[in-house]
């Protein structure tokens, strides 16, 4: 039989220091300790990223505030009255484009600094699934949208210079028409860089995450193992079915409302047993929901040996003491699934942790204890 200490020396996790939680209200000891180490969390949210106003929007803005410009009347001169209304008009039309893509990169900055610690990480996971799948980076396509937003400046600058030279009313008509067609044309040709910084934008927007203010069981374990199934059985309603890009694995968020409030059941991604340098962004998100949210750890085990050969039961036990280790103090449950089935072989009875809830799904065993049990563990009476 493989011995569990050998496991854990050969699978080794640095354990990070935890970074500062965000700042909640909870009932569990442990989570109200927290809450006396908390320092307010940044204002952002994946939520509060800009709406991109598209490129025919901003053409019509420009248009609009362009049209508002009049000829000076206190310039007698009529040539070079019209001179300075054209160098104006296209000045307004140059500069309503250039404000406009400037301040929405800069409050597009702006949340993405100010995120929250586990959004901040989807951000990160979901930005470089897009460049593995192709897609440029983040710095790349925040660089051709400033590039175009220079370009549509010195456009309009040239175009205004032009204009100053005119030498008739009919002259100055003509250059300030063809200085707004330059600019436009400008914005028109480094547009893609808009159009993709909008769809990445959209792409964050759209990234499912917890409830803010709410506890969270977090549902972690080797894949295979059952955790999904437990998000169904102990959820109040029908689980939120959650698509991420860097996994193809759809995962389940489930709410409960107990007797204290709501709390939300988080199914996350396996993980599995190797070395931290060697984990992959699906195993990220896992760990990511326990270090930075208001969490729990729910440690899903299937020992029946029925999870497939990555996820063996002795496997399974080793990764258990890594995170049970990594994450020392935590509010801890640790649940065996198919409980209907008998123990792989290969597992001793005294190698399983003191206090396992032995749960199936399918059989209805011990699945109202599981619900109490974790209600108990966000201060819940269950």
């Amino acid at each position: 039989m493989m011995r569990l200490s050998w496991l854990v020396a050969t699978l080794p996790l640095r354990r990070p220091p935890l970074p500062p939680p965000q700042c909640r209200r909870f009932v569990h000891p442990w989570l109200a300790h927290q809450e006396t180490l908390r320092e307010p969390a940044g204002p952002s949210s994946l939520g509060n990223l800009p709406d991109f106003k598209g490129g025919t929007r901003l053409l019509k803005e420009a248009y609009k505030a362009s049209q508002l410009v009049t000829p000076n009347p206190r310039i007698a001169h009529a040539k070079k009255r019209a001179a300075k209304h054209a160098t104006q008009k296209i000045d307004a039309y140059a500069q309503s484009l250039s404000v406009a893509l400037r301040e929405q990169l800069k409050v597009f900055r702006s949340v993405l600094r100010d995120l929250p610690p586990f959004e901040g990480q989807l951000a990160t996971l979901t930005l470089a699934a897009l460049e593995r799948e192709g897609g440029r980076s983040l710095r790349e396509v925040e660089n051709d949208f400033d590039l175009m937003r220079r370009a549509v400046v010195r456009a309009g600058k040239e175009a205004t210079a032009d204009a100053s030279k005119a030498t008739s009313l009919i002259d100055a008509k003509e250059r300030m028409e063809a200085g707004l067609t330059s600019v436009e044309d400008t914005f028109n040709e480094h547009r893609g860089a808009l159009d993709e910084l909008i769809t990445t934008v959209g792409k964050l927007r759209r990234l499912p995450r917890p409830v803010g203010g709410e506890p969270v069981l977090v549902l972690v374990g080797m894949p295979n193992v059952g955790k999904s199934s437990l998000v169904s059985a102990t959820s109040t309603g029908t689980p939120e079915i959650n698509d991420y890009p860097f996994t193809t694995r759809r995962l389940k968020l489930g709410h409960v409302i107990g007797t204290a409030g709501r709390y939300q059941v988080m199914d996350t991604p396996g993980v599995l047993a190797r070395t931290e340098d060697e984990r992959n962004p699906m195993e990220g998100l896992t760990l990511a929901a326990v270090e930075h949210l208001p969490s729990a750890v729910v440690y899903v085990m299937d020992l029946s040996g029925t999870s497939g050969k990555q996820s063996a039961p002795l496997l399974q036990l080793g990764v258990r003491e890594q995170v049970r280790e990594r994450y020392a103090g935590r509010p801890w449950l640790d649940v065996r699934t198919k409980a209907d089935l008998p123990l792989d072989p290969e597992v001793d009875p005294a190698a399983i942790p003191a206090g396992t809830l032995e749960v199936s799904v399918i059989d209805d065993i011990n699945v109202d204890v599981l619900q109490r049990s974790m209600a108990q563990l966000v201060g819940d009476e269950g």
